[in-house]
C-alpha cells in the first residue's frame, strides 16, 4: 500500500508513544480478528511464531520528486516482511522483524530507492516488575515533503539506530514508576543529485546523536485506566558541525501530564498534554518553548469497524542551515471496515503543520538567513483489500495530497496502485 507521503518526521512512525514502555508487541486490530478465516497462520514450533509475507504492486505517482515543479511516473513497488515472535512463561516475550522496499519510477530513475527496517525486542518479568528493551535499525530516504527536510531534487538517505530499555516498577499500591532511557544515531549520505549548485551535496554535517532519558509515573484509577506523569530529559548532538555556523547542539526538557484509559470496551483515549523546552549552544539560537501533546483515540462501534484518530504536537528538528529547530502539528484519522469476511476497506486523512522560526537577526546578510514560514499538509486516501484465501490478497489504493515544502505554494500529489500480496 501506498502510505501518504508527507509526515512530521517519517521515523516517528517506528516507535512508540511517549511514556510507552520498551519492547512491547502491538495489539492486533478488532477487525482483523473478524477475517481471521483468511489470515495467514505463519509457522510455528513450539513458542515460536514466524511469519513471512511479501507483495508486488505497479500503480502511478502524479510527482516522484515531490516538489511544485516535478516529474510523474509509473511506480514499481516490491515488499517483503519476515517477522519471529516467541512467547515463554509469565508473559515473556522476545520478537524481531525485517521489512525491505523497493520502489522503481521508470520514467525517474533518479527517485529510485531501497529502503530496510530490522527491529529486536522483548519484556522480562520479575514478579509484577516489568523490564523492556529494544533495538531498531532504519535505513530510509527523506523527501522534501517532509517536515524540516531539504529541498533536492533526488532523496537523501540516512539511517538511524534506536536503542531503548525501560524498566517497570510496580508499588504495593496504585503507583507504578518506568524510568526509561533511549539512544539515536542518525547518519546522513549524499543524494545522488542536487537541483542547484548551492546545495549541500555532503550531508554528513546533519550526522548527529539523540539522548532521551526521563520517568513515566501511573496511578490506577481501575483495572487499566490510569494518570500519567511523563518527564523527559533530550541531549542533542552534532557529529561535525558545519564550517562557519554556530553550534546546534542543545539541552531540552519535558513534562507532560495526561491519561490512559484502555478500556475493554469499544473506545480506547490516551492523550498527553505538557510543556516542552529547548536550549541551544549557540547564544544565536537561544531556545525555543512550546506545548508538547500526544493523543490518540480508538473508536470500535462493531467488531467489524474502527476508527483511530491521532494527534501530535511539539518541537523537531530542522535540516535548514539557519533553522535548527521547529514546531509541528499534525494530525490523522484511520477508519477500517470489514464489508465481508475477507473484503477489507480503509479511509485515511491527514493534517500536517510545520511552524518554522525566522533566523536570527545576527545572520541576516548572510547565505544562510531564512524568513519565518509554515509548511502544510493535507491529504486523504482510499484502500480496499480482497483476501482470495489464506496466503493470496488484492488490493487497490489511491491517495491525494495537497502540501507545500519549505516556502513553497501547494501544489497536489495524486498516488494510484495495484498490488497483489502473498503471506505465508
Amino acid at each position: 500500500m501506498l502510505p501518504l507521503a508527507a509526515n512530521a518526521q517519517v521515523i516517528q512512525n517506528y516507535f512508540p508513544a511517549l511514556g510507552s514502555g520498551a519492547g512491547e508487541l502491538s495489539t492486533e486490530p478488532t477487525q482483523v480478528k473478524a477475517a481471521r478465516a483468511y489470515q495467514a497462520q505463519g509457522f510455528q514450533s513450539g513458542p515460536v511464531i514466524v511469519n513471512l509475507d511479501g507483495s508486488e504492486g505497479g500503480g502511478y505517482d502524479s510527482n516522484v520528486d515531490m516538489l511544485p515543479a516535478a516529474h510523474s511516473s509509473a511506480v514499481i513497488n516490491t515488499q517483503g516482511h519476515l517477522s519471529v515472535v516467541s512467547r515463554f512463561p509469565h508473559n515473556d516475550q522476545v520478537h524481531g522483524d525485517i521489512s525491505v522496499s523497493d520502489t522503481r519510477y521508470p520514467s525517474r530513475a533518479v527517485q529510485n530507492r531501497t529502503t530496510w527496517t530490522a527491529n529486536v525486542g522483548g519484556t522480562h518479568y520479575f514478579g509484577r516488575d516489568e523490564l523492556g528493551f529494544s533495538y531498531t535499525h532504519l535505513s530510509l530516504v527523506q523527501m522534501p515533503s517532509e517536515a524540516g527536510a531539504l529541498i533536492l531534487s533526488s532523496p537523501v538517505p540516512y539511517t538511524v539506530e534506536d536503542g531503548r530499555i525501560s524498566y517497570l516498577v510496580h508499588t504495593h499500591g496504585r503507583a507504578s514508576f518506568q524510568p526509561f532511557v533511549e539512544a539515536q544515531r542518525y547518519a546522513f549520505g549524499r543524494p545522488a543529485t542536487v537541483n542547484n549548485a548551492g546545495a549541500y551535496t555532503n550531508q554528513t554535517y546533519r550526522n548527529r546523536v539523540v539522548i532521551n532519558e526521563g520517568v513515566t509515573s501511573r496511578y490506577e484509577l481501575m483495572a487499566e485506566t490510569h494518570l500519567l506523569v511523563v518527564a523527559q530529559g533530550t541531549e542533542i548532538r552534532y557529529d561535525t558541525p558545519a564550517s562557519g555556523y554556530p553550534s546546534r547542539n542543545s539541552n531540552g526538557f519535558s513534562i507532560l501530564g495526561g491519561y490512559d484509559a484502555g478500556w475493554k470496551g469499544p473506545i480506547k483515549f490516551r492523550a498527553l498534554l505538557g510543556y516542552q523546552m529547548r536550549r541551544y549552544a549557540s547564544t544565536l539560537y537561544g531556545k525555543i518553548t512550546s506545548p508538547v501533546a500526544e493523543a490518540q483515540l480508538s473508536w470500535e462501534p462493531t467488531r467489524l469497524t474502527s476508527a483511530v484518530l491521532s494527534v501530535r504536537h511539539g518541537i523537531e528538528d530542522s535540516a535548514f542551515e539557519g533553522v535548527v529547530g521547529f514546531t509541528n502539528t499534525a494530525a490523522s484519522l484511520v477508519v477500517t471496515h470489514a464489508l465481508q469476511r475477507n473484503v477489507l476497506l480503509t479511509f485515511n486523512a491527514q493534517v500536517n503543520k510545520a511552524s518554522y522560526p525566522a533566523t536570527p537577526a545576527a545572520l541576516k546578510g548572510t547565505p544562510v538567513y531564512q524568513v519565518a514560514s509554515d509548511q502544510n499538509t493535507y491529504g486523504f486516501g482510499l484502500s480496499g483489500q480482497v483476501f482470495l484465501n489464506r496466503h493470496l490478497s488484492v488490493t487497490a489504493n489511491y491517495s491525494y495530497l495537497s502540501q507545500s515544502v519549505y516556502q513553497s505554494a501547494m501544489f497536489p500529489v495524486h498516488m494510484a496502485q495495484l498490488s497483489v500480496h502473498f503471506a505465508l
